[in-house]
C-alpha cells in the first residue's frame, strides 16, 4: 500500500512530494499568467516554462510510478544455440515480491509465460525484495508449465546481499535455504553451482546455474563440470559472469539483475548506474559475445528502491533458439 509499508515509506513520500511540487508549480504558474497578462514578456515566458515543466513532471512521475510498472510486455528474440531443433525459452527475473509486488502480480506473469507454451522456463533470481518478505506471494510459480522443466537460480536479494542508492554494498538476512526449499516443493529445479543435462529428441544440452556472484558461495568452475561436447546454457542472476573465463564454454548465458536500468530516458538510456561491473553497455536485450556465445539480459518484472519504471517496461523475455555451431 502506498505510504503504509515502512520499507518503502521514504520512497513513497519522495514520490508524493515530487508530485505535489510539480503539480503546485503547474497550477501556480497558470494562475499567475491568468492574473498577470500585462507583465513583461520575459516574465511570462519564464513562468510558462516553469508551468510546462511542472505539468510534464507531474505526468511523467505519475506514469512512471503508477502506470508503467503494471504494463507487462512480452519481448521475443532469436538466439543461436547448437541444437538442430529450436527451443522456446521463457526468461523471468526480478520478481521482488514484497511492498511493490504481491501474489496477483506473480500470477499475471505466470499466466503470460504459460501462454507462450515454452519448452523451458528459466527464473533468473531476486524472487524477494527484502528478507522479511512473505514467500507465499510466490506460490503461483507452481503453475508454471514447460515441457522440459522450470529451472531457477537465486539473486542477490535472495541471499541478503544489497546495494545502497550510493552504490555501497551491505548484507542482511539470507533467505537462500528457505527459497530453495520452497521453490523445489513447487517443482522448480534450483541450480546452486550445479548443472542438469536435459534431453530433447535425440539431442541433449546442459543447464548450468550458479549462486549469485555477490555471494561468497558462488562457484562457476564447479558448476561448469559438464561433459565435453555437451552444449551449455548458463543461468546467472548477474551478467558479470561473462567476465569469468569459465563462462566461455557456455553458448548461451541468461541473466537479469539490471532491470534495464529501471529508469531510462530516450536517447540517453539508464539514468542511474547499472549495478554491474559491465556497466551501461550491457543493460538489457541480446548481446553477441563472439566465439558463438550470446548473452541475454532480461529487464525483469519487478522494481527496487522507488516504485517506478520509466521506458523499462516489465518483461517476459522469450528466446527462440536457432541452430549454430558451438
Amino acid at each position: 500500500m502506498f505510504l503504509l509499508d515502512p520499507d518503502i515509506f521514504v520512497w513513497d513520500l519522495a514520490i508524493l512530494v515530487l508530485l505535489a511540487l510539480c503539480g503546485a508549480g503547474a497550477i501556480v504558474s497558470a494562475v499567475w499568467i491568468q492574473h498577470h497578462g500585462n507583465s513583461p514578456r520575459v516574465s511570462r515566458v519564464l513562468v510558462s516554462i516553469v508551468g510546462v515543466l511542472g505539468f510534464v513532471g507531474f505526468l511523467t512521475i505519475s506514469y512512471g510510478a503508477f502506470v508503467e510498472p503494471s504494463i507487462l510486455r512480452t519481448t521475443e528474440f532469436a538466439v543461436p544455440f547448437p541444437l538442430s531443433q529450436p527451443l522456446r525459452i521463457v526468461v523471468l527475473s526480478d520478481f521482488h515480491v514484497g511492498p511493490y509486488a504481491q501474489e496477483a502480480d506473480v500470477q499475471r506473469v505466470v499466466d503470460r509465460a504459460n501462454a507462450v507454451l515454452p519448452d523451458l522456463v528459466l527464473l533468473a533470481g531476486d524472487f524477494v525484495s527484502v528478507p522479511e518478505t512473505d514467500m507465499d506471494a510466490l506460490k503461483s510459480l507452481e503453475s508454471l508449465r514447460a515441457s522440459l522443466g522450470v529451472f531457477a537460480v537465486l539473486g542477490n536479494h535472495d541471499i541478503g546481499e544489497f546495494r545502497s542508492v550510493g552504490g555501497s554494498r551491505y548484507a542482511t538476512g539470507n533467505r537462500a535455504e528457505d527459497l530453495t526449499i520452497s521453490l523445489e516443493r513447487m517443482g522448480i529445479t534450483v541450480l546452486r553451482n550445479e548443472s542438469r543435462v536435459v534431453r530433447t529428441g535425440d539431442e541433449r544440452f546442459a543447464i548450468v546455474g550458479i549462486d549469485d556472484l555477490w555471494s561468497p558461495s558462488h562457484n562457476l568452475p564447479k558448476a561448469m563440470e559438464v561433459e565435453e561436447g555437451v552444449p551449455i546454457l548458463l543461468l546467472s542472476h548477474n551478467p558479470d559472469v561473462i567476465r569469468e573465463a569459465k563462462s566461455d564454454r557456455a553458448a548461451l548465458i541468461v541473466s537479469g539483475h539490471t532491470h534495464g536500468g529501471q529508469i531510462r530516458l530516450p536517447l540517453i538510456g539508464p539514468i542511474a548506474p547499472i549495478p554491474t561491473k559491465l556497466g551501461r553497455k550491457y543493460d538489457q536485450g541480446i548481446f553477441p559475445l563472439g566465439g558463438s556465445r550470446t548473452l541475454a539480459i532480461t529487464r525483469g518484472v519487478g522494481a527496487t528502491f522507488a516504485r517506478a519504471r520509466l521506458f523499462a517496461w516489465p518483461e517476459v523475455m522469450v528466446l527462440t533458439t536457432q541452430q549454430s555451431e558451438q
